[in-house]
């Protein structure tokens, strides 16, 4: 395990209980600075580019919904695109992963397979490609790699960047354009997030969709070490990636 330098992260918060979860416990053990932004609350965006890395959480709205109903897409949209010309590592969960796709210019659309839409939701096995074997970010995970699902929308894989995982039920997962990273599923849920989602989403849950909450609350158990583990692998690698980029930086 290597030692950090001191590192400053902007959030983008869309919902409180989308939270950084698993990942807050790593950011105090490591004396990350966090700047998160309540997007729900009156707020005001920092420059992006005062802070090492830009991490974007999940939510309920969809990338396509009109500004009256997500009415701070076109500002997140404009600080990521700022972020990805300026280098600044992104990574983005689930809703965080359709923005970033988005704001490469590519398609985000609701996920239907033969004419009907199709939600993730649960524990599921994600694939990682030839490229997402060989990438830093999932340096010292295995293929297939078990994550929670909670999404009923899909993106295209933006020009020139690289997919990294594929599964049955969506086929684009996960994705690198430079610095930025996009992953269509979650590793940082806890078991009490997942409680506390299952409540929250019931409707949304259920509607067209058959869905067996008692049967995720098991599989949340029976894989909480399994995704404490995977997260903490994964963060770490990002800071890794993190790290290098301040130290060249320094270098220049």
């Amino acid at each position: 395990m290597i030692e950090f330098d001191v590192m400053r992260f902007l959030i983008f918060q869309h919902v409180p209980h989308e939270h950084l979860g698993r990942i807050s416990t790593y950011c105090e053990k490591e004396n990350i600075d966090l700047e998160i932004v309540e997007l729900w609350k009156s707020h005001k965006i920092p420059n992006v580019t005062d802070f090492d890395g830009l991490i974007i959480m999940g939510g309920p709205m969809s990338v396509y919904d009109e500004e009256s109903s997500y009415p701070t897409k076109l500002h997140e949209l404009s600080t990521i695109r700022l972020a990805i010309r300026n280098k600044i590592p992104i990574l983005g969960f689930c809703l965080g992963s359709q923005l970033l796709a988005n704001a490469l210019g590519a398609s985000v659309y609701p996920n239907v397979i033969n004419g009907q839409r199709v939600k993730e939701i649960g524990f599921f096995q994600v694939e990682l490609t030839e490229e997402g074997r060989k990438d830093p970010l999932f340096s010292g995970l295995s293929s297939p790699l078990i994550v929670l699902q909670w999404h009923g929308d899909a993106f295209d894989i933006p020009n020139k960047a690289i997919k990294l995982a594929t599964a049955p039920l969506c086929p684009n997962q996960a994705f690198r354009y430079d610095t930025a990273y996009g992953l269509l599923f979650h590793l940082e849920f806890t078991q009490e997030m997942v409680k506390n989602q299952l409540e929250i989403d019931r409707v949304w849950i259920h509607k067209d969709n058959e869905l067996d909450e008692d049967e995720i609350l098991k599989q949340a158990l029976e894989n909480d070490t399994l995704m404490e583990k995977q997260c903490q692998r994964l963060f770490y690698n990002f800071l890794k990636l993190i790290n290098s980029r301040i130290r060249e930086d320094e270098i220049i």
